[in-house]
């Protein structure tokens, strides 16, 4: 009887991994140079245990999301899995940049990324706008940058299509005095795993 149930209890799980769900909307983007755009975001969520309950499934979005726009003319997609991708901006060059909390669900230590301060990772396209790479660490001109893109993962029965900039104002982050390190850039972020690494 009792690998009966095992049986069953394993079909089971494997049924619920093997259901996802992708979900897009568009976003209003701010920019630091005043111009607004619009950003399209792809993410995909399956079923997995919750965070400190495995036993609870219920959808996560998957690491590998899909960031797209246009800027200048130009189509940009980063495909990746830098996680909470907070702040799309555009360089004194006029290159759009996207930056991100480089420890977030660990990308620094499977990416090689030395620890830093600020503790971020700026991806920068190449000419196709198709591949990503990074610098050592971000650059002073990003310092205090606000953050301008939807971080809130809602459950996938929820998104909405579309979020304005009022749409993504109202995210509870924005207003907790303990989360500085996603409301900006900032420049003095610095991460445990840095701090005994060093």
């Amino acid at each position: 009887m009792n690998l009966v149930k095992l049986l069953l209890i394993g079909l089971t799980m494997t049924a619920l991994t093997a259901c996802s769900k992708t979900v897009r909307w568009e976003e209003e983007v701010l920019l630091n140079t005043g111009e607004t755009i619009w950003v399209t975001k792809q993410v995909t969520y399956s079923i997995q245990g919750q965070p400190g309950n495995p036993a609870d499934m219920g959808y996560l979005p998957d690491p590998i999301e899909t960031t797209s726009f246009k800027y200048g003319g130009q189509i940009y997609r980063y495909k990746g899995d830098a996680s909470e991708i907070m702040v799309l901006a555009i360089s004194p060059d006029k290159l759009p940049v996207l930056l991100a909390p480089a420890g977030s669900k660990n990308w620094g230590i499977r990416n090689n990324y030395k620890c830093t301060k600020p503790y971020y990772v700026q991806l920068i396209p190449d000419s196709s706008g198709a591949s990503w790479t990074w610098p050592e660490k971000i650059e002073p001109w990003t310092y205090n940058l606000p953050t301008n893109l939807l971080l809130d993962r809602a459950h996938p029965s929820v998104v909405k299509s579309r979020y304005t900039v009022a749409d993504k104002s109202k995210q509870g982050f924005l207003k907790d005095p303990q989360s500085i390190n996603i409301q900006k850039i900032n420049p003095e972020r610095v991460t445990n795993n840095c701090i005994k690494a060093n």
